[in-house]
């Protein structure tokens, strides 16, 4: 359900005082008197030599508790809810063990942890088509992390089936979720819903945090992520680092990098622990570029500087509750776009947030979560080394004189989410709560022409500085979640309701003459009802069949409603674009069935789909003058229709002995805009990978190959620029050694055949009308030291 008005009463700023009075109200919450309690107390030990492995860290899943080994292998946790729970042991170099312990009134439950050498690096990349709380979905680890080696988060991204990420310059890679982009893809870290500041897309969602803060990444491809945000057709969750209440002081990592070709550096570093009921994490990282050169010996500009640090702090307020407190800065300085008209002159990204976390084991009432956020990123763009800088000609064939041109913009996003997590007997598992998020930009594009006797002036034909008109988008949600098991079929189902409300400052008389709108009629409210419901049925021990079903609703964001003739990532062409404040919001309806077989030596994945998209935003062409003379003749206008999408991702691992494992990747998507009678814009084409990975049984060493296979994609969205790209193989070589205890060095080849390609979703030069290359062979290394 869809309920569109207008209205032109402010519901702007002044959230930040009621979202932090909710913080508090639940933060001071007078915690129930602790039920009876016993003592989980044993051993963590080398399962080789035996001997104690002293600082390891135990903790008690889904609650606060945990412990710290000492010197003899020894750990003590007091004071656990009676009940039934999962015992974690971690060991910096080993492997994490696991282990179900029932604990009883007044005794002490006994257990013994023999925890492996770990392998250096990560083997094959857990693929998890339902998570236990039924949300599907694949996940990456932070090991998979440091192997990739990416520069960027969003490049990281394309390793997963299913997902890709279109290149406009060296960072800020833009993620693909199965044709989805942009808002159409929620992004959260550590729970902070993230929003881009470029108009020019330069920056993404998963933007403005390094690589190496990485810990977790989730992926729900499908409209399944209801309580996490709101409009979220498909999501990505990033989780950074988790410190034990017993990892002790102090624990951390040293980690440099280098790439050839790119000549990147990387440098990052932790440091992490706790002390009493205090635990802290801090980070920080830097990374610069240069120009690359792609397969066919080409040079691509390839500039960036990018330094950050991160950090939190968590107080332990009783056995079952903590506050944490966590913020970052990034600055990024000098980046290159081929794929824009202008280059990134500075990202300034700063964000701060507070969460309070009451876990009760055993209880009705078994959790509580409550989050509050400020996140902002301030953004410049310059066309200081583009052609526009210097005299040239119009596309008339006049002489063009030297052009300044620059970009300002900013955007502030504020929020907060509660959720409650209620299980009133062992069938059923409730959760209920809200979010809100406030997300306000304004962005000016001042143009000046520098004449011959040096002054500067504004051109004639220039008509508006505006791109964002102090644009503001609010979205408050409620939802619920009900999760179900009978026997061995398990059913989860969600629904949440959100009322949103866009408000527009005062935009050029050139908007209103060429949308027909009056300004007093721009401001807008919608209440969208969103649901999803799962179910999952072993067919066998080994295999297990699920199938999913939901619908989920996408506001307009601020260039689909109030773009005064700006180019748009939602094409491949320099064309202008112009705004729609009448826009409905688009609803995704997805269908999707999942396969998973598990056995001792052979894992596989299969995952098809079915997507209708209602009021899909797409675009039409217009009668409106262009502002530029530099742009193509034709203006677009954003616009509802109709889309449909479907596809399938497989992947297989065997392992062939029990040093040796073979795995082999595949996924396919179809899309067709039906409103322009063409392909979606942004399908990625078939592809398949293969890898076989070489593992000493001690994990002191590891070998792997990988090859990639892409197709020709010839199915491309003529109106909006996008031309056939032709398909490759590239391969990928790396290995590890671990050189002693906490030292470990990955090294590898990417694009060993130094093979010339395009991904077929990069953006194209926009001076050249040429699609920006990938990377030719790029040799790299890391060295890591851990403490």
């Amino acid at each position: 359900m869809t309920v569109t008005q207008s209205t032109g009463a402010p519901v702007r700023r002044g959230l930040v005082m009621p979202l932090f009075v909710v913080f508090l109200l639940f933060f001071t919450v007078s915690e129930n008197t602790l039920a009876q309690t016993g003592t989980i107390a044993g051993t963590v030990v080398d399962a080789r030599t035996g001997e104690a492995l002293p600082g390891a860290n135990v903790l008690v899943e889904n609650t606060l508790l945990g412990a710290a080994s000492e010197a003899d292998g020894r750990f003590t946790i007091a004071e656990v809810p009676v009940g039934t729970y999962t015992l974690r042991a971690r060991f910096i170099g080993f492997e994490e063990a696991v282990q179900q312990v029932r604990v009883t009134p007044d005794a002490t439950t006994r257990v013994r942890f023999e925890l492996r050498f770990e392998p250096i690096g990560m083997t094959s990349i857990t693929v998890a088509a339902l998570r236990p709380d039924l949300q599907p979905e694949a996940s990456l680890e932070a090991r998979a992390v440091r192997e990739t080696n990416p520069r960027d988060s969003g490049e990281l991204l394309r390793i997963m089936p299913g997902i890709n990420a279109a290149r406009r310059g060296p960072i800020g890679l833009d993620p693909n979720v199965r044709g989805l982009v942009e808002t159409e893809v929620g992004a959260y870290v550590d729970g902070v819903r993230r929003f881009p500041a470029g108009p020019l897309r330069m920056d993404s969602q998963v933007s403005h945090f390094d690589p190496s803060t990485i810990d977790r990444v989730e992926i729900v491809k499908g409209p399944y992520a209801l309580i996490w945000g709101a409009g979220n057709m498909s999501a990505i969750r990033v989780h950074t680092k988790t410190v034990s209440p017993a990892a002790g002081l102090a624990h951390g990592f040293v980690r440099s990098s280098f790439d050839s070709n790119q000549n990147a550096l990387g440098l990052s570093g932790a440091v992490f622990g706790s002390e009493k009921n205090v635990t802290f994490w801090v980070h920080g990282a830097y990374r610069e570029g240069d120009d690359y050169e792609s397969g066919d010996g080409t040079e691509i500009p390839g500039d960036f500087t990018s330094g950050e640090v991160r950090g939190k702090v968590s107080y332990r307020l009783s056995p079952t509750s903590q506050v944490t407190v966590a913020g970052g800065y990034q600055d990024q300085r000098d980046i290159d776009y081929p794929g824009r008209l202008l280059d990134a002159d500075f990202f300034e990204a700063a964000d701060v947030s507070a969460r309070y976390q009451l876990s009760q084991p055993g209880k009705v009432f078994r959790s509580l979560d409550a989050l509050v956020y400020w996140h902002r990123v301030d953004h410049g763009m310059d066309n200081d080394e583009k052609p526009t800088r210097e005299a040239g000609m119009f596309p008339n064939g006049n002489p063009r004189p030297p052009l300044i041109i620059t970009v300002d913009s900013e955007m502030q996003n504020i929020g907060g989410r509660l959720a409650a997590e209620i299980i009133p007997d062992d069938h059923w598992t409730l959760t209920v709560g809200g979010d809100v998020y406030s997300t306000a930009r304004d962005a000016v594009r001042p143009f000046q022409a520098v004449m011959p006797n040096g002054n500067t002036v504004v051109p004639p034909f220039y008509a508006s500085d505006e791109i964002w008109p102090d644009v503001t988008i609010t979205d408050a949600g409620l939802f619920a979640n009900g999760k179900r098991t009978a026997g061995a079929v398990a059913v989860s189902g969600s629904v949440r309701l959100d009322f949103v409300s866009a408000e527009a400052g005062r935009v050029s008389p050139s908007y209103l003459e060429h949308t027909g709108a009056m300004q007093d009629d721009l401001d807008d409210t919608e209440t969208n009802l969103s649901g999803a419901l799962t179910l999952a049925v072993p067919l066998a021990p080994e295999w297990l069949l699920s199938v999913g079903v939901g619908s989920v609703v996408r506001t307009a964001d601020a260039l689909e409603r109030y773009a005064d003739r700006f180019p748009a990532s939602k094409a491949q062409t320099a064309a202008e674009f112009v705004g729609n404040p009448n826009l409905d919001p688009e609803r995704s309806t997805q269908v999707d069935v999942w396969l998973e077989a598990s056995y001792p030596r052979i894992q596989v994945n299969v995952n098809g789909f079915y997507r209708q998209m209602a009021d899909y935003i797409t675009l039409e062409p217009t009668n409106v003058p262009r502002m530029l003379p530099l742009s193509p003749p034709t203006v677009f206008r954003y616009i509802n229709g109709e889309a449909a999408f479907y596809g399938a991702e497989a992947t297989a691992a065997v392992a062939l002995l029990d040093v040796l494992t073979a795995h082999v990747s595949t996924s396919y998507l179809y899309g067709e805009d039906k409103e322009l009678d063409e392909p979606a814009l942004g399908v990625s084409p078939f592809e398949a990978g293969f890898g076989l990975r070489y593992s000493t049984r001690d994990g002191r060493f590891f070998a792997e190959g990988l090859a990639r296979v892409v197709a020709e994609q010839d199915r491309v969205a003529t109106t909006r620029g996008e031309t056939l790209t032709e398909g490759y193989t590239t391969v990928d070589l790396r290995a590890g050694l671990q050189l002693v205890r906490n030292v470990s060095l990955l090294v590898g080849v990417t694009n060993l055949t130094d093979e010339e390609y395009v991904n077929h979703l990069n953006a194209k030069n926009p001076f050249t009308a040429t699609p920006i290359p990938e990377p030719g062979r790029v040799f790299f290394s890391n060295l890591s030291v851990t403490f």
